[in-house]
């Protein structure tokens, strides 16, 4: 079980976002995670807005990380355990 491309999940196949990573640190340790749990997942590189301090709301890129949603709670709760919780979808 391992990262996959989002065209290799069966066309037809719905699949969610279970988190959103900021950095590519953050996207490295989510992936470790998932791979550590033996889940498949895809990743995206998503846009997203970010507030700043001048108050703007300037466009930024993330990898969103994408599951079955039959995988979304154990994805969920490895996230979890793991602290990785910033990013991560409301269930």
């Amino acid at each position: 079980m391992a990262r996959v491309a989002m065209e290799a999940f069966e066309e037809g196949t719905e699949v969610v976002r279970v988190y959103l990573a900021a950095t590519l640190a953050e996207a490295q340790q989510v992936e470790r995670v998932l791979e550590g749990a033996g889940l498949d997942y895809a990743v995206e590189v998503e846009e997203f807005a970010s507030p700043t301090a001048l108050g703007s709301n300037a466009p930024r890129r993330g990898a969103g990380f994408w599951v079955e949603p039959g995988d979304l709670d154990a994805s969920c709760d490895a996230l979890e355990g793991a602290g990785l919780v910033r990013g991560l979808v409301q269930r």
